[in-house]
């Protein structure tokens, strides 16, 4: 049995996974809701018992969810662009328990007693005192408190000064008395100008993004499970570094380890109101080069532009239409999906490859003669091809054998000849080793390699 080594090449890539398209499940399923119009507007009400003391029963109901859950879903969705926030009201809240149920008080602005008269305020011309009408009243008569004089005419005796406060504690007399607020929860009394306010929103469906919205919340979360079906890990809004320093965005980027090589698609997704143009072709296959991923992938909705789609043929980007996916799913979902095994693959013959291959679902031709864009014609010792129904891998395996490690000159002709084909994906198998510089350009050129001491039987 031959010794077996651990390959050479590169190790599957790390991505981040922020949140999902439109966000959660529940973000999900309410979007699912407006989009049938099952629910046009999402208005608040009052509700003492909640932490942020309004609540927005349909969304709570809808979802099972409650209070700040149910704003901080709403508020994802704005986030989004898949809802529009609209002012509905402010309300008052304690700033020591938070509570929205409080009760106004009115206060003197001098003392701060609460123990106020209102009433209509009178002035006795000669003397001067002023007071409530109240204090002047005595019988059927007013009479000064001040001077003891009858006050008979209106104007000549006494004027009105209007309607006034009257503290009965320290006898200040004002126009408008300090508002303070009684928590009815935890009972602090909180002057007007320290009070929280909140603004409370109403939320509606964001009608400009509805194409986009009707992709997120049906083909492209059955995509995502398609592809995780098929053994893929799946991010979305994937952050990846690229060779040049810089981070990208991925809308979709799934990866696969299938113990051979290591699958990376990017998937662009690109749902506009009009045919998408050469830029946004252009700065997907940008990102994409720069980090090193050769399975490119862009959904688009309603189409490309003439400019455009040349491009993306040019790139072998391989562009489906929403429809187009969606029938692509449609059609997956009705065939019975292998499952992916998890053990590592380690070399040992020639045989036990190709088997590996073909339980994985490949389509496997020994010494394959294929056409370079060149013309030429070129023997791969095993070609490797399985259609997704997303992309099609192809692997090129290359195997030489000799008294000693390999040199360069073959490593070098095996990645023309790739190169020529037009297949990124490269193995080579090499008996009993590789020559150092061979090592390194293997690195260079993601070439994946696995050692033998001695190669086993191909039959």
């Amino acid at each position: 049995m031959p010794e077996a080594r651990k390959p050479l090449g590169n190790a599957p890539r790390a991505a981040k996974t922020p949140a999902r398209g439109v966000g959660s499940e529940k973000a999900s399923r309410l979007v699912a809701e407006m989009l049938a119009g099952k629910i046009v507007l999402i208005e608040p009400e009052l509700d003492f018992s909640s932490a942020p003391g309004f609540s927005y029963p349909v969304v709570e109901r809808l979802l099972g969810v409650v209070g700040e859950e149910a704003v901080a879903i709403l508020e994802s969705l704005v986030d989004k662009g898949a809802l529009v926030r609209e002012f509905f009201d402010r309300i008052l809240r304690c700033p020591h328990c938070r509570s929205v149920n409080l009760r106004p008080s009115n206060c003197c602005p001098k003392c701060g007693s609460r123990n106020l008269a209102r009433g209509r305020v009178l002035e006795h011309i000669s003397c001067r005192f002023v007071g409530l009408e109240d204090d002047f009243v005595s019988g059927d008569s007013y009479i000064c408190p001040k001077c003891g004089s009858e006050l008979r005419i209106s104007g000549g005796d006494y004027q009105s000064l209007g309607l006034m406060n009257k503290c009965q504690d320290c006898y200040e007399k004002f126009a408008q008395p300090e508002i303070q607020w009684r928590c009815l929860k935890c009972g602090a009394l909180t002057p007007q100008d320290s009070i929280n306010e909140v603004n409370v929103y109403s939320y509606r469906f964001n009608e400009a993004r509805r194409e986009w919205l009707e992709f997120e919340v049906k083909p492209k979360s059955q995509l995502i499970e398609f592809l995780r079906n098929l053994g893929y890990e799946v991010a979305e809004d994937a952050v990846v570094k690229g060779r040049s320093g810089a981070e990208h965005k991925i809308d979709i980027l799934a990866t696969k380890d299938d113990g051979i090589v290591v699958h990376d698609i990017a998937i662009g997704i690109k749902v506009a109101g009009g045919d998408i143009g050469l830029g946004e072709v252009c700065d997907f296959d940008d990102k994409a080069y720069d980090s090193g991923i050769h399975d490119k992938v862009l959904v688009v909705q309603p189409g490309l532009r003439p400019e455009a789609e040349k491009f993306a043929s040019q790139q072998r980007i391989k562009v489906l239409k929403v429809k187009g996916l969606e029938a692509v799913l449609a059609e997956s979902a009705a065939k019975p999906i292998a499952k992916v095994s998890k053990e590592p693959f380690e070399f040992k013959s020639e045989l036990q490859l190709i088997a590996y291959l073909k339980r994985l679902g490949y389509k496997v031709r020994e010494k394959a003669d294929v056409k370079g864009r060149s013309g030429a014609t070129h023997k791969i010792d095993i070609l490797a091809t399985k259609d997704d129904g997303i992309v099609v891998h192809d692997i090129a395996i290359g195997v030489e054998v000799g008294k000693e490690p390999i040199g360069l000159e073959k490593l070098f002709a095996f990645d023309n000849k790739a190169y020529d084909i037009g297949i990124l994906d490269k193995v080579f198998i090499a008996v009993p080793s590789l020559a150092k510089e061979s090592r390194q350009f293997a690195q260079r050129q993601r070439i994946k390699v696995f050692e033998a001491a001695e190669l086993g039987p191909s039959r």
